[in-house]
């Protein structure tokens, strides 16, 4: 065992990045999924995913019950999502504003594989969506990851990273406005044609909406961490608290462990 007579910064400790981006979004109204809080039955089946900063409780969608479980990849510890099935979860009406936000989540796409549908933010996907109602989603397929909407407002693409380990992605919203940063690697900004989200919310993981179908969007990856902080759009924002939960969010990425 190695001992060291000094006092290290709390990012050098196992699980420092990991409470310091806690005390960071702690009151500013964010949530956390992280995988350590999935709870599951007696048969593995997920059954809820806590929210680390005490929000909103993400169950399954109807579809999905029974068929998400938990998985590992290294040191990696989530929603292990599979293909061609409903794993997914809903944390519902996380806001009632969805015109500013940002999302964000720490996945790995399976080996050789795509991650497909990663986390949607969908001011619907209960009943069939009526003309006021919308879905902006984040998938990885065929190395290409996409961030869209379904009203065709807003498409932007990028190269996936290569590596494989798992991605960190940020999404930010603000109106008509959208920006993405892969955290390490690329940036991208788009303008839409119109104000993509308006009125209340529900986040999805894993799957876009909780309606049967749609089976070709579901993929195979392990979702490891969600985060949302809704009314705040981070990267386009220059307040003192957003940018401090931008840089607490790239140590904690930074210090994480990853796949392998």
């Amino acid at each position: 065992m190695l001992e060291l007579p000094d006092h290290l910064p709390p990012g050098a400790l196992c699980d420092g990045g990991a409470d310091l981006l806690a005390e960071t979004l702690a009151g500013m109204g964010a949530h956390w999924w992280a995988g350590a809080d999935l709870s599951t039955d007696a048969t593995g089946a997920v059954t809820g995913w806590a929210d680390r900063l005490g929000g909103t409780l993400a169950r399954p969608t109807g579809p999905s019950t029974g068929n998400g479980l938990t998985g590992a990849a290294g040191d990696l510890v989530g929603l292990q999502c599979r293909d061609g099935l409903h794993c997914g979860l809903m944390a519902g009406k996380v806001t009632k504003d969805a015109t500013s936000a940002t999302l964000a989540a720490r996945y790995l796409p399976p080996w050789g594989e795509d991650a497909k549908t990663v986390m949607a933010f969908n001011s619907g996907g209960v009943a069939k969506r009526s003309e006021f109602e919308n879905c902006l989603f984040l998938s990885e397929t065929a190395g290409v990851v996409t961030v869209k909407d379904d009203k065709g407002l807003v498409d932007l693409t990028f190269p996936a990273p290569d590596a494989d380990l798992p991605r960190v992605i940020l999404v930010s919203l603000s109106g008509d406005r959208l920006a993405i940063e892969v955290v390490g690697e690329a940036k991208a900004e788009a303008q839409a044609s119109a104000p993509v989200l308006f009125g209340p919310a529900n986040l999805f993981i894993g799957c876009r909406n909780q309606r049967a179908g749609l089976t070709k969007t579901l993929g195979g990856a392990l979702i490891a961490d969600v985060w949302l902080w809704p009314g705040r759009a981070l990267l386009m924002s220059d307040a003192p608290a957003d940018r401090a939960a931008l840089m607490a969010l790239r140590r904690f990425v930074l210090w994480s462990d990853d796949a392998g």
